[in-house]
């Protein structure tokens, strides 16, 4: 091939096998030593030729590289193998090439393309642009320059990572964090009521399937069904602006900030299910609108709404009227979470002390609620009660009073994996005769991973005086969280 006057050509001539480490320095033809010569026609070698060759031999040299890595073979079976590089000063700057085509396209339109580029690294000073990396190796082991160093390849990292803790999957990217979950409870009830025949069933009491998460910075949701039933129903389904922690924004559908322990979620009962009271006075799911938030000591929280008042899933509210609510809670040993029992097993006490009121409607009655509420906790003892009042004001202006409370205590072994709990809970409404209704229970827990997963039996009974009657019940319950 015709060369350009500026330009440099060389060939690598190397054996595929080598029988021991060559020697470097050359024979005097230019061979390195002990390399099976190939078959040429003898040419004289002028002066000028002699300067051109130990300009361009140091690229041969490259080719003893290979010998390392080349298969076993007899010395007359040894194969020429011939690398080609082509070097060329073009503007400053210093280009080489490991391909004859690269080359040709180089010389055709001045431009080389994608290319490494190495400040500094040429002779004198010079840039040096090279086709690949095997043509900079040619280059600096031909000119006896520091070799290039690479830059060792990092290790693919896909774009979000995913996680699993505590029964949640977490998928974490740079801009959102999402949380996939399922729990399900598995029970079988033995009813035994004074009137009626005793009854034996399981049921899946609960089945539902949850994702919730942070994205675009301040921005909370949640979603979440439930399949038991026969059906799937939609109970979450609600979004937070959280920028300010004081005061974040929710509207959607969920709980209503009244009654500690219907906001505790039911996989987090210390029993198998809430109290008679809990059922009786809390507020339930609804629509709406409200603010809630916390100081930085996590000393103080609180929630307000405003809600339809008619339930969840409701199309529209079905009169002019709305519910309103508010929750205050007071903390003064830090961050006491919505979770019964004790199983992170604090060493020094944790105590919640809350207010709560409700103002609703009911047709044309007014109904107001007051709640009051207190949890306790240090090693394994806790403690939590709640005490409601109920006013309902009718059409006729008669009032209507319903009082009611609860009372639960637990110990946590210190092996933190089995518990023993003791409640009592009672219902008193006000009205002609006595028509209380009371639940006394005991409960024992079998926590293999926390709340995430357990075994629970309780039995309790519930006496009704309206109707003189006491239907004791026995529940076992598996609950898995994943």
């Amino acid at each position: 091939m015709p060369m350009p006057s500026s330009a440099t050509s060389s060939t690598a001539e190397s054996p595929r096998r080598r029988q021991s480490p060559p020697t470097v320095s050359p024979n005097p033809d230019g061979r390195p030593r002990g390399a099976a010569a190939p078959c040429r026609t003898p040419n004289p070698i002028t002066a000028e030729e002699n300067v051109m060759s130990r300009k361009t031999f140091a690229a041969g040299l490259t080719a003893l590289a290979l010998w390392a890595g080349a298969a076993a073979a007899p010395a007359e079976a040894q194969q020429i193998t011939t690398l080609y590089y082509q070097e060329v000063e073009k503007d400053g700057r210093v280009y080489v090439f490991n391909t004859p085509e690269r080359f040709a396209s180089f010389q055709a339109s001045g431009e080389i393309g994608t290319a490494i580029t190495l400040i500094g690294r040429g002779e004198g000073g010079a840039t040096l642009v090279a086709e690949n990396e095997t043509a900079a190796d040619l280059y600096l082991f031909k000119h006896d320059l520091p070799g290039y160093d690479r830059e060792s390849p990092k290790p693919y990292k896909p774009p979000f990572d995913v996680s699993w803790k505590g029964g949640k999957t977490t998928i974490t990217s740079k801009d959102a964090k999402i949380e996939i979950g399922s729990r399900v409870q598995f029970r079988f009830t033995q009813s035994e009521p004074e009137e009626g025949e005793s009854k034996g069933s399981f049921r899946v009491r609960r089945a539902k399937f949850a994702v919730s998460g942070t994205i675009y910075e301040d921005w909370k949701f949640k979603t979440q069904a439930v399949w038991s039933g026969g059906s799937t129903t939609l109970e979450d389904a609600y979004i937070e602006y959280a920028r300010n922690p004081m005061a974040t924004l929710w509207f959607g559908q969920g709980k209503a900030w009244f009654g500690r322990q219907e906001l505790t979620s039911s996989g987090s009962q210390q029993f198998v299910d809430r109290s008679i009271t809990s059922e009786r006075f809390a507020a339930g799911r609804d629509q709406g609108i409200g603010l809630t938030g916390r100081n930085s000591s996590k000393t103080f929280e609180y929630g307000v709404g405003i809600y339809n008042g008619n339930g969840r899933n409701q199309s529209a509210n079905d009169d002019n009227d709305f519910m309103t609510v508010g929750r205050l809670v007071w903390t003064p040993f830090g961050e006491y979470k919505l979770e019964e029992s004790a199983l992170d097993y604090p060493s020094s006490p944790k105590l919640a002390l809350g207010i709560a009121g409700m103002s609703t409607t009911d047709g044309d009655d007014e109904v107001t609620r007051l709640g009051l509420e207190a949890a306790f906790k240090v090693g394994g003892f806790n403690a939590v009660g709640e005490f409601y009042q109920e006013s309902l004001d009718l059409l006729a202006g008669e009032t209507l009073d319903t009082d009611g409370y609860y009372l639960q205590i637990g110990y946590l072994y210190p092996n933190r994996k089995f518990e023993l709990a003791g409640r009592f809970a009672a219902v008193s409404p006000d009205v002609v005769g006595n028509a209380d209704e009371n639940e006394t229970g005991v409960a024992a827990s079998w926590y293999f991973a926390k709340h995430g997963q357990k075994l629970q039996a309780d039995f309790r009974q519930v006496e009704d005086e309206a109707s003189g009657t006491t239907d004791d019940e026995f529940r076992l319950q598996f609950q898995i969280v994943f």
